[in-house]
């Protein structure tokens, strides 16, 4: 029974996964799109200018969810009467900080040496509180496994974002296209939102539903809080001691590793809290559904990690000029970085759906002088220090998160590494195939070795995942034959 439960649950999973991992790759590639396009009309030091908006953006956004949509997709009863306290604080906290933001934008910006920062900043701080108008409607598409249709207004903020911003920047709008492209894209995603999904209040929340959310936001919020430093902090400490140009090309380092592996780590908790959260009165089922969900993400994140790493020089030739090609190195260690930290996610929405935020908070704690030390030191060095210091606190998180499980939710340690093992194996044997055909293929176009290394790489990793994960291959197998028999 166990097992047959784990069995629908892995597959609920895998389903809703793809419809989400849909939803965010669309939004992504439009974005990719449009920042490829954008890199030959804009400099490097635009997008580090963009690049610290959206670092201390990224602080504020997260105080002002306080983990509040989470705790709407946990609750198992006054729904309603949470939904309601969610829009009211999530108002309330947005308001509230983009007017923060308004009023610092001038120290800012003379912090930085950047005039533009004080009229860039309260401009996207009205993201804020857009994004807070549809927090409700976005988390019962969450709470209800609806990512089909969370597909549509992802795809429009994407398309919104990408059309505005090229438009813009064709005009020569410079960074200002950026920032009034993301602005145009929220907007269009919070409105697209509302449509799909209407929601309006119903049921006024009383004095125990805002504890419920507090006392779970505010372990959360920490947790997010201290976990965001590694991705944040770095940008902000490029932008101060290295320079805007330094920083635009670093942050532009992290577009294609995170389209095809950061992003998936939101994508995946879309999928893994809400499912997590109802079987959480199980443990043997809920243990069980960990170790499979370790294993598909191991597979699939291993991989593409690994995959962006080895073509990112080639593939860097083909889609930007020259000025960017500083970036090949950081994206390849922050390929791998952001590979082996994302596997931190299906731990972290274990203690989230058992509503243990508390144990997230707590090793984020432990985390942060490490956060804050390595980083602090790296900067000097350039982007690339810093971006291998990446790798080292994805390590650190992994195996902090691991010991914690360990000793407080009674994780096997040896069933967390037979599961990471098969996307290890073919990881690994995939990159070598590539490498060898790298080194044995003479040509001068980046577009055919880019190719020619994708192929091998993509072959030897199937063939590893036949070998190495017999019934995941195929089930892929047999969803392709679903699907191509279908059309």
């Amino acid at each position: 029974m166990v097992e047959k439960a784990r069995s629908d649950n892995v597959g609920e999973s895998v389903r809703n996964a793809l419809w989400a991992y849909l939803s965010f790759f669309s939004t992504k590639v439009l974005n990719l799109l449009s920042i490829v396009v954008l890199a030959w009309y804009l400099e490097p030091a635009e997008f580090g200018t963009m690049a610290i908006c959206l670092a201390i953006m990224g602080y504020f956004e997260i105080v002002s969810q306080f983990g509040m949509g989470a705790a709407l997709v946990s609750t198992r009863d006054k729904v309603e009467e949470t939904a309601s306290a969610v829009l009211l604080c999530g108002l309330l906290f947005s308001g509230s900080l983009a007017t923060l933001l308004w009023l610092t934008a001038g120290r800012i910006a003379d912090w930085y040496g950047d005039p533009l920062l004080s009229s860039l900043l309260p401009v996207i701080a009205l993201t804020l509180v857009m994004r807070a108008t549809a927090v409700v409607n976005l988390n019962f598409l969450v709470r209800e496994l609806r990512l089909k249709a969370k597909l549509v207004p992802d795809v429009l903020r994407g398309l919104t974002k990408g059309l505005v911003s090229i438009l813009l920047a064709v005009l020569d709008f410079g960074v200002w296209s950026l920032v009034l492209g993301h602005l145009a894209g929220i907007t269009v995603g919070a409105i697209t939102t509302w449509i799909i999904r209407p929601w309006r209040p119903t049921r006024k929340p009383d004095l125990a539903t805002f504890k419920y959310i507090a006392g779970f936001g505010a372990h959360l919020i920490g947790a997010q809080f201290i976990n965001a430093t590694p991705r944040l902090l770095d940008n902000l400490l490029i932008g101060k001691v290295l320079g805007a140009t330094a920083l635009g090309i670093y942050s532009v380092a992290f577009r294609i590793p995170a389209l095809g592996i950061k992003s998936f780590t939101n994508v995946a908790g879309f999928v893994l809290h809400p499912v997590m959260s109802k079987i959480q009165s199980d443990p043997e089922a809920l243990k069980s559904y960990f170790y499979g969900s370790l294993r598909y993400c191991a597979i699939l994140m291993f991989g593409t990690g690994a995959g962006i790493a080895v073509l990112a020089e080639p593939l860097v030739h083909v889609l930007y000029p020259p000025k960017w090609y500083a970036m090949i190195v950081p994206m390849q260690i922050l390929a791998i970085a952001f590979a082996a930290g994302t596997i931190d996610m299906v731990p972290g929405n274990l203690m989230k759906a058992l509503g243990r935020t508390d144990l997230m908070f707590k090793i984020s704690l432990i985390n942060l002088p490490f956060f804050l030390v390595l980083i602090w030191l790296a900067v000097p060095y350039g982007i690339t220090a810093v971006a291998f210091i990446q790798l080292v606190l994805a390590i650190i998180r992994l195996m902090s998160n691991y010991l914690f499980l360990k000793s407080r939710l009674d994780i096997s340690g040896h069933r967390t590494f037979e599961a990471l093992v098969p996307g290890a194996v073919c990881a690994a044997v995939a990159s070598a195939m590539a490498l060898i055909v790298q080194s044995a293929l003479k040509t001068d176009s980046d577009l055919v070795l880019l190719f020619m290394m994708g192929a091998a790489f993509a072959t030897a990793f199937l063939v590893s995942l036949r070998i190495t994960a017999p019934e995941i291959f195929r089930e892929i197998a047999l969803r392709w034959m679903q699907k191509t028999g279908g059309a």
